[in-house]
């Protein structure tokens, strides 16, 4: 998990004094309610896309490059039996279109760590688009948390913006398969901390983004200006999680976090394995939550959020509200 930065802590206390913080983007329009509890047949599409407006810092051998290269996988609801999974299946455009769930993954890692997470959002109704960021993967160098993390945050609006723009093109994947208005963002442990940055921090703040779940991040951790915007939030935290104190983690949430927010503890849970392992006995719950979650701010079923909490509360040796 990553630690405050004290230059852009710095360079962010500067602008309040200044008087510079922009203003929140206004709260989401309510969205019309689209068809739920449909289990999709699941396609997988490898996308890479370059930013030549940006660089890639050099770190170790790797000499640095002027542009940004951004290798992203996408998990998409596809047609074909229920519980099939393959490679550029066609997409089930007659249910769409879909959702879109912004993904960033955690430190060395890609998101095919998230695989089976990120396949159970997708089978549920969801375009899951998850970016390699250049650095914080180990690709083309490092892992570093420190180096162009500043970058990530571009690096998910820039890599929406291309997924966006295939949906609105005839593209044979995601042409007319995604839904420009309903977008949430979602991360771990570091990938956490960029999904709350695009949510909720001033100049990180993406306007298109409606809702964010954060995993296993200590968000009073986070370096810049966080910013309540009505956008909802649901933020999971694990008791045993080595690199996030838990008590302090709900602390911050309990101080700063404007509403509507939610925080649930896994109880003897660890760092990685409840988002990602379906052999751990959180697996399962962090799935129905997030799906929950998920229904009731982009598919416009908020009595899942009434289900979202009480699958928490009937599993109190697994969860609790905190």
């Amino acid at each position: 998990m990553r630690r405050i930065a004290v230059a852009a802590s710095l360079a962010a206390s500067a602008a309040l004094l200044a008087g510079c913080l922009p203003p929140p983007p206004p709260p989401p329009d309510p969205v019309s309610p689209t068809g739920i509890g449909v289990v999709h047949a699941v396609g997988i599409h490898h996308a890479t896309f370059v930013d030549t407006t940006r660089s890639t810092s050099a770190l170790d051998t790797f000499l640095g490059a002027p542009s940004r290269t951004i290798p992203t996988t996408i998990w998409y609801p596809a047609t074909g039996a229920d519980g099939a999974t393959g490679a550029d299946l066609a997409p089930d455009r007659a249910h769409g279109p879909f959702p879109i769930v912004m993904f960033a993954h955690g430190y060395g890692v890609t998101p095919d760590f998230y695989n089976a997470l990120l396949t159970q959002w997708a089978r549920a109704g969801y375009v899951v688009v998850a970016p390699t960021y250049p650095i914080l993967s180990g690709q083309p160098a490092g892992p570093s948390d420190t180096v162009d993390w500043d970058a990530t945050f571009t690096d998910t609006s820039f890599v929406l913006t291309q997924v966006l723009a295939l949906g609105a093109s005839s593209d044979p994947i995601l042409g007319g398969t995604v839904d420009p208005q309903r977008i949430a963002v979602a991360g771990h442990s570091d990938g956490g901390a960029i999904a709350f940055g695009v949510g909720f921090q001033a100049w990180r703040q993406d306007p298109r983004v409606r809702a964010a779940i954060v995993m296993a991040s200590d968000l009073g951790e986070v370096d810049g200006v966080y910013q309540a915007n009505w956008w909802p939030l649901l933020h999971f935290l694990s008791d045993q999680d080595p690199y996030n104190p838990y008590d302090d983690s709900i602390a911050w949430d309990h101080a700063h976090l404007g509403i509507p927010a939610w925080t649930f503890g896994l109880v003897g849970a660890a760092h990685a394995s409840p988002y990602r392992d379906p052999s751990d006995p959180h697996f399962g719950l962090v799935v129905t939550t997030t799906i929950d979650f998920l229904d009731a701010t982009l598919k416009g079923h908020t009595e899942r959020w009434d289900a979202m909490s009480a699958a928490i509360d009937a599993n109190p040796s697994l969860a609790g509200a905190v």
